[in-house]
């Protein structure tokens, strides 16, 4: 009895530990209050008025209160904390008045598993910056005893209590209610879709390309997990340029959106007979989704609209997909992948709760004359450009395709994604996403030549 309590002793603390190892802590301190000593008030003086709001990797805490901190724990790796200052009345402390300003501060840090680290809002010179223990306990008995805000734990894109509740980040108020939680997490983007650049003015070819066949899945609307935002407008935009400027027949396409598992097995099944069958046919697979990889095995994975990212088995494998295709007469495959296969979704929000932390998923092995656009590398996140209604790889993916009409070899549509993929997701999502091109053996020496068109 003895041994078996030691042995879930370990297993305990081993948990407990690994769990640490994915979490740091950063205490959020506004100490000073400058607005008062700016002189307040008296003597019939109009009050000096202004608010600091601060977002953590775009999003949104909100105001931070005078003279309080926060603990905040976050999952380990690189954080950015951006303050915004709005001056005014008080009717201009609004979220919506602060966007329309440029950020007036900003750090970023890395953060290492259990470590603690110590930010400061310095309110005279509207900066905020990084300091040690011994200062940060300093603050706090300085001039005010300030006091302890609360805690906030930022985990995949969300915020959470210490209780573990889901705090919405519109209103800061707690979501008490669990059917509330999954209805909200359930997009319902195409209601608010904005036609942007890329979704007019598509250019048009008269070359008809008869043997390319696309099969197109657009998973937006999940019925176990959160929605994809803009997933089905990138389907229907990149299938208008498919039949407009690749000149591929509307015949040849197969657009699937919110795909279920027979879905994506009856499209995979088309697909494949096509190949078998056609000679002289290529294809193109495009995907905008949640993906997932197994804990186990690191196997990459689509997920469908009625799948559960916890459940393998209602998933549909990556790998099978590559090897379907490939082993086809034609073997002639390009895929572009607006999907990480981490367990995060395109906010960031883990789909496995439990893992807590992206992992990245085992390299495929590709054969066949395969190509893959991917919008993300190893652990990152693929991300929306809220802005164009799309996601940020499919949107410029469209958009060196509307330049181009569609004319544009594989190695300048590599270097135009990468480039802009990689500035914007940076300047709009404040998060690094790199997009990647992975090969066949077969295709490592001609890839860069060849066109959709």
């Amino acid at each position: 009895m003895k041994k078996l309590f030691a042995s879930l002793l370990v297993i305990v603390l081993t948990l407990s530990s690994l769990y640490a190892q994915e979490m740091a802590t950063i205490y959020l301190l506004r100490p000073y209050d400058f607005g008062a000593a700016m002189g307040a008030v008296y003597g019939g003086k109009k009050y000096y008025l202004f608010q600091h709001w601060i977002d953590i990797d775009g999003h949104k805490l909100g105001a931070v209160p005078t003279m309080m901190y926060y603990k905040l724990e976050v999952e380990t790796g690189s954080h950015t904390i951006l303050g915004h200052v709005v001056e005014g009345n008080t009717e201009d402390f609004s979220y919506e008045n602060l966007k329309k300003q440029q950020p007036n501060y900003s750090i970023t840090i890395n953060v290492e598993a259990g470590e603690k680290y110590y930010i400061r809002i310095d309110e005279k010179k509207y900066k905020i910056e990084k300091i040690d223990n011994k200062a940060f306990n300093k603050e706090l008995t300085k001039n005010y005893p300030v006091q302890y805000a609360g805690f906030i734990s930022l985990k995949g894109g969300f915020f959470y209590t210490q209780e573990g509740k889901r705090i919405d980040e519109e209103t800061g108020k707690i979501i008490e209610n669990q059917d509330q939680l999954a209805q909200g997490a359930k997009t319902n983007s195409q209601k608010n879709v904005v036609k942007s650049d890329v979704d007019q003015n598509i250019p048009e070819t008269k070359a008809k390309n008869p043997n390319t066949f696309a099969l197109i899945i657009a998973n937006e609307e999940y019925k176990n997990e959160m929605g994809v935002e803009f997933a089905e407008n990138d389907g229907a935009t990149f299938k208008e340029y498919c039949i407009k400027t690749l000149g591929i027949p509307a015949e040849n396409i197969e657009f699937k959106p919110n795909a279920t598992i027979g879905d994506l097995y009856d499209g995979v099944d088309w697909l494949e007979n096509v190949l078998n069958y056609i000679d002289g046919s290529k294809a193109i697979v495009f995907y905008s989704g949640h993906g997932i990889n197994d804990e186990k095995t690191g196997e990459a994975y689509l997920i469908p609209v009625d799948g559960q990212a916890k459940i393998m088995a209602t998933c549909f494998s990556l790998n099978t997909l590559y090897k379907r295709l490939s082993a086809t007469k034609s073997g002639n495959v390009t895929y572009f992948m607006d999907a990480c296969f981490t367990g995060a979704g395109k906010d960031g929000a883990m789909l496995v709760a439990a893992r807590g932390v992206a992992r990245e998923p085992k390299k495929e092995t590709l054969s066949g004359n395969t190509v893959v656009f991917s919008a993300t590398n190893a652990d990152q996140t693929a991300m929306p450009y809220t802005e164009k209604s799309h996601g940020l790889f499919t949107y410029f993916l469209l958009k060196k395709l509307q330049e181009t009409q569609g004319n544009v070899s594989y190695k300048e549509l590599q270097e135009y994604l990468n480039t802009n993929v990689n500035k914007y997701a940076v300047m709009v999502n404040r998060k690094p996403q790199t997009p990647t091109v992975a090969t066949s053996p077969s295709m490592m020496q001609s890839w860069e030549n060849n066109k959709l068109r």
